[in-house]
């Protein structure tokens, strides 16, 4: 059983309801540019399942198979208890090696991006993950059913989510034994003395073990984000940046050794022959351009609404037509990335949604004519159609706003 699918409404209740905690105590951890940003990661990630590429199950099947694998019962409770805590040491050095080596923290590095930790954080995840499943290979090789992974795996991220908190402080020898929003606040935290420490996912025992274990101080608050900031709301970005960077590390250096090296070290590390500025230790102005405050409430719906459509593709790829199931994807995808542009108050910001909004009209306009006679796509053209209406109703509206709440004029006209 998934058990993340299942708990979903309660990250979204329990999100709601740490950031009411933070009002009343007036000591706010959520940005509104930040959380979408975080969240938009999350719904990007799992849409992800919608290409349907299944790379690892074909590698982890043909593997199975050449050894002759016979998978054990899992009639007996000690048996569960086990693999979830293999899982666990499987995932302390697939997360580890996704710091030391770039060739997977060009995918983990997604996480970590967040300038802010809340619970939204937990579910910044990436979408171009497609490496990390070798870990489990042994796993697999001790004849681990495919459901008791599926199982203790998704417990395992539903157990990391809590512990992406200010909130909650020291929690005495859970402390020791477990991973607590102490110890996982080191982890985010990109101070030099806390960089690359506490990699368990629900023990810390691991890193007690293994010698990564670093504890929280009073006199070290934790700074959080990644030492070669972001800057960017856009979702797309944010999942290739790391990939982009490395492609380039890798061309303009001159020795072939280390056109491989490259994306098997760390991320501090670069080639003689390649210049780099040195690691930035975090005293700098978080990143939070200016949005109007009409752009921000747009988002922020539009969001909600993106990701309805997000779930509903998830859950429902499989009873639609490739092509549609493809081409809403890349629709979604999309819209995530104008979002950004919203939040980050770029030049065109209105001009861009239109367009979107356009492409959505003349998309409902040909389905009936693309996918004929298809009923579960073209009972989609209706409330597609009141959609952008409802959208281009709202962008028209907000020309009646002051200036100072619609953003119109500097969005239109540029603030970057």
């Amino acid at each position: 059983m998934n058990f993340v699918q299942l708990a979903i409404p309660f990250f979204i209740l329990a999100m709601l309801l740490e950031f009411i905690y933070g009002v009343l105590r007036r000591r706010q951890t959520y940005r509104l540019n930040d959380t979408i940003n975080s969240l938009q990661m999350g719904v990007l990630s799992r849409l992800v399942g919608v290409l349907r590429l299944g790379f690892s199950a074909v590698v982890l099947t043909s593997l199975v198979s050449l050894f002759g694998v016979t998978q054990w019962s899992v009639d007996h409770w000690w048996q569960w208890a086990l693999a979830f805590v293999g899982y666990d040491l499987c995932y302390y050095w697939k997360h580890r090696y996704g710091h030391q080596w770039r060739l997977m923290w060009a995918s983990h590095a997604a996480h970590h991006q967040s300038e802010e930790y809340n619970l939204s954080t937990a579910l910044r995840q990436t979408g171009t993950d497609y490496i990390g499943f070798v870990f489990y290979l042994p796993m697999y090789l001790a004849g681990t059913p495919v459901e008791v992974m599926v199982s203790v795996g998704s417990l395992n991220l539903v157990y990391q989510f809590w512990v992406h908190t200010e909130h909650v402080r020291r929690l005495g020898i859970l402390d020791y034994i477990l991973v607590t929003p102490s110890n996982h606040r080191v982890h985010h935290a990109k101070n030099p003395s806390y960089i690359d420490k506490n990699y368990g996912g629900v023990f810390v025992l691991w890193d007690r073990m293994f010698g990564t274990f670093e504890d929280e101080r009073e006199d070290e608050p934790c700074r959080y984000g990644i030492t070669r900031p972001l800057a960017s709301w856009n979702p797309i970005w944010a999942n290739f940046h790391v990939w982009w960077d490395t492609l380039k590390l890798s061309l303009r250096t001159g020795r072939w050794q280390d056109k491989i090296l490259v994306w098997f070290k760390g991320p501090a590390w670069y080639p003689a022959d390649v210049w780099s500025n040195p690691d930035a230790d975090g005293r700098y102005v978080k990143f939070d351009p200016a949005a109007s405050t009409f752009a921000k409430a747009y988002t922020f719906l539009q969001f909600w609404l993106i990701t309805y459509g997000a779930l509903l593709l998830q859950t429902e790829h499989t009873q639609l037509p490739r092509s549609f199931g493809l081409g809403a994807f890349a629709l979604l995808v999309a819209s995530a990335g104008v979002q950004g542009y919203w939040l980050e108050g770029r030049r065109g910001a209105f001009a861009l949604e239109w367009s979107r909004l356009c492409v959505l009209l003349a998309v409902a306009a040909a389905t009936p004519s693309l996918w004929p006679g298809i009923g579960g796509v073209n009972a989609l053209v209706e409330p597609l159609l009141i959609y952008v209406g409802g959208s281009a109703a709202v962008l028209l509206a907000s020309h009646a706003l002051p200036a100072r709440y619609s953003g119109a004029n500097s969005a239109s006209a540029g603030t970057r």
